[in-house]
């Protein structure tokens, strides 16, 4: 079962059954919450290619030396562009995780997840869970690891992917924030 789909089943938001049903001539996605969806989906793009920009930069390759990999001329900075397993890795599991952590967070459409937690919904959880560890078995286990051509994340590689992963919580919670304000100022 999906993160996504483990919420359908479990209506946590205790604010939902007070709300007036929407018209039946409303949108169902509305300007606002295209807005949320498309800013979410930015982010989690810009991470993703930021945590694989963030490994070369690592390893000594500027910016604009990256932005122009493919005229490289010092075979010894090079090199670093032959082998991208390691940046693939990153990239992937942070994009992994950014997803996890956004359906922890879709609990509710406005409440913050500090008012409604994603630990009442056990199959959000294992939702959450079984992806996760599917994604650390391919990883860590050396026969999946070389199907996929990914590689093991050291301590300072995971840093980087909760560093690039767990601003989503953030953005998501300004956005709820934003939304209920809105709403508010729309009953006022």
């Amino acid at each position: 079962m999906s993160p996504y789909m483990s919420n359908a089943l479990f209506l946590l938001d205790p604010e939902l059954m007070n709300r007036k049903p929407r018209k039946n001539s409303d949108q169902i996605l509305t300007p606002e919450l295209l807005l949320r969806y498309s800013t979410a989906g930015l982010y989690i793009g810009v991470a993703t290619v930021g945590v694989y920009a963030s490994y070369f930069v690592d390893n000594g390759v500027s910016l604009q030396e990256l932005s122009s990999w493919s005229t490289c001329t010092y075979p010894s900075l090079c090199s670093v562009y032959t082998d991208l397993a390691a940046p693939q890795t990153l990239a992937l599991t942070t994009l992994v995780t950014i997803e996890l952590i956004k359906a922890l967070c879709t609990v509710s459409v406005d409440s913050s997840i500090l008012k409604v937690g994603p630990q009442k919904n056990p199959w959000l959880i294992l939702g959450v869970i079984v992806p996760f560890t599917l994604n650390l078995a391919i990883i860590y286990t050396p026969v999946l690891g070389n199907s996929f051509g990914l590689v093991p994340l050291n301590e300072k590689d995971w840093f980087h992917v909760l560093m690039w992963s767990l601003p989503i919580i953030l953005i998501d919670e300004i956005q709820k924030f934003a939304a209920r304000k809105n709403a508010i100022n729309r009953v006022t």
